[in-house]
């Protein structure tokens, strides 16, 4: 009884969570966007197997991949009450629709439970004179 109520604990409380710090969030189609993925352990070690970004769009309420993801595999366990940054790296399309985009990033671990962080971002057109 008492591993599942701390199954049920590490599940819910002090999970892990992941954040991308973007360097700036603004952008123009085909602009190197960069910053760091910051994983943030909870109260439980916890096996990380990847971690998965995608370039979304969301127009006229359909949400739909606006590039190639990244996807970078690990296998390593992270300590109780510790971060981790890894450096992140991303050419935007240089023909992008719309101005509504987002990182969808997802954290899965090896219990196949995944952590999902939004990050919007805009992207204008330049202005020629």
């Amino acid at each position: 009884m008492l591993n599942k109520l701390m199954s049920q604990v590490k599940g819910r409380i002090g999970s892990p969570h992941i954040d991308l710090l973007l360097d700036k969030n603004e952008f123009t189609p085909g602009e190197k966007v960069t910053g760091s993925f910051i994983i943030k352990s909870g109260l439980f070690e916890q096996k990380l197997s990847r971690l998965e970004c995608d370039l979304v769009t969301k127009n006229a309420s359909v949400k739909s991949p606006a590039a190639d993801a990244i996807m970078i595999f690990m296998s390593e366990q992270i300590p109780p009450n510790t971060s981790k940054r890894i450096p992140f790296s991303f050419q935007l399309p240089a023909q992008m629709e719309g101005s509504r985009y987002y990182f969808e990033t997802k954290l899965c671990f090896g219990d196949g439970k995944k952590c999902i962080g939004h990050d919007a971002i805009d992207v204008t057109k330049p202005v020629f004179s």
